[in-house]
């Protein structure tokens, strides 16, 4: 049986299935910040390019974690205040490319539990979503390809 109208716009205007939040544009970045250890960059033996790997992915329970950048310019950071220590690294890409993998992007602002719960970042927190009725192969595969997304773009590092 079809869905009515109002179901239809309803979803529309809110979260869809898989957690994604239609209200975000999907030409904003977000931004995630990697850690500059082996387990979450690789680097290409070809260009000698560093990337991040997959595991730098990884999902939590609730999500991947993630900054909206247009948020957190508009509270007045920046890219450089994601940085928890002098060597990690800041990545971008755009919520299109999340979406083309049947992943979502929610707002998050202000999660509980996290070191440095007081800073402006936090305003500007994001998850990832649509993980949690992924097999681990496909949980992985969904990773790799958040790595070779087309807007995927070093901000720092």
């Amino acid at each position: 049986m079809p869905e009515s109208e109002s179901e239809s716009e309803s979803e529309s205007e809110s979260e869809s299935a898989n957690g994604d939040d239609p209200s975000i544009a999907g030409d904003e970045v977000v931004l995630r910040r990697v850690k500059a250890k082996p387990s979450m960059v690789v680097t290409d033996s070809l260009t000698g390019a560093v990337r991040p790997s997959s595991g730098a992915f990884k999902p939590d329970d609730d999500g991947i974690s993630v900054y909206r950048e247009q948020l957190l310019l508009d509270v007045g950071c920046s890219p450089a205040d994601l940085r928890t220590a002098d060597d990690d690294l800041v990545y971008g890409l755009e919520v299109n490319d999340v979406r083309r993998l049947d992943l979502g992007v929610k707002a998050d602002a202000w999660p509980p539990g996290i070191p440095d719960e007081a800073h402006l970042r936090n305003a500007a927190h994001a998850l990832i979503v649509g993980f949690t009725a992924l097999s681990r192969t496909e949980r992985k595969r969904k990773q790799s390809e958040l790595v070779a997304a087309p807007s995927l773009r070093k901000v720092i590092g």
